[in-house]
């Protein structure tokens, strides 16, 4: 019999393009060697072109199959995307009381490019409270790393995003990937965490711009090879490293599936 590989928990949305949600990270976590067990928090109508619709799971079936999950496969890792209600997210975070200890990644999705809302205002309070501090690292881009406090971030404002990092963590989220920001002819993704001076350890990781035009699900394939690199006992830094740099090569090979946003190839 085989060495069993890594088991990563995803809970995330559909969707239907493969190129981003439970389908790319399940994707991503089998080119990295793990083994990807998935729950679909939310169901979406979308394309290439964008997202048309939202439509959260049923509260009770999700917690059947969390349950029946968490009682019967031991997981060495947790990838957490969209949350598209409340009651979902209250599941969540009273099941994952039974994996204490458990590294923790999440890509919090509010609102997609298009501009359909997956995560309202009144979802943010129990994201604060039940998945927040249970979190390793959560992975926001600007707009993500603002709409909690329903504030427009300048990405070349630091003030500003140290200033928004800084009530994240007051959560008690471990840290923060702050993604997709500027830097020169390139891209930079930024690693915030406390410090044991009370102030924070920032850490940028950069990577080339490609000139692929709007790649659909960046974010989704760089969270879950954050959570596929630290189910294989990679510390969190070497996993970000290691996971930005995988995802630049996945995007450097974009190619147009449809009428909208080109998708990132393997």
């Amino acid at each position: 019999m085989k060495n069993r590989p890594p088991v990563v928990l995803v809970a995330g949305g559909l969707d239907p393009t493969g190129s981003a949600g439970l389908l790319a990270d399940a994707r991503v976590l089998h080119s990295l060697g793990c083994h990807p067990c998935g729950i679909v928090t939310c169901e979406t109508v979308q394309s290439s072109k964008g997202v048309s619709a939202v439509y959260p799971a049923s509260p009770g079936l999700f917690r059947e199959q969390l349950a029946a999950l968490i009682d019967d496969i031991k997981i060495d890792a947790i990838k957490i995307g969209a949350l598209a209600s409340p009651e979902i997210i209250m599941v969540l975070g009273n099941e994952l009381e039974k994996l204490p200890g458990v590294p923790i990644v999440l890509d919090p999705v509010f609102k997609s490019t298009s501009g359909t809302v997956f995560l309202d205002q009144a979802g943010m309070g129990p994201l604060a409270q039940y998945i927040l501090p249970k979190t390793l690292i959560a992975t926001p881009n600007v707009y993500e790393l603002g709409a909690p406090a329903e504030i427009d971030i300048d990405p070349t404002e630091d003030r500003m995003i140290l200033g928004c990092a800084t009530g994240w963590l007051s959560t008690g989220v471990k840290s923060l990937l702050v993604t997709g920001l500027p830097h020169g002819d390139g891209i930079e993704d930024r690693y915030i965490e406390p410090a044991w001076s009370g102030k924070v350890r920032v850490k940028s990781f950069t990577h080339p711009y490609y000139n692929v035009g709007e790649v659909h699900g960046t974010g989704c394939v760089l969270s879950s090879a954050i959570a596929g690199f630290i189910a294989q006992r990679e510390d969190v830094l070497k996993a970000v490293e290691k996971a930005s740099e995988y995802a630049s090569n996945l995007i450097a090979n974009a190619a147009r599936f449809g009428k909208g946003s080109a998708f990132w190839v393997e």
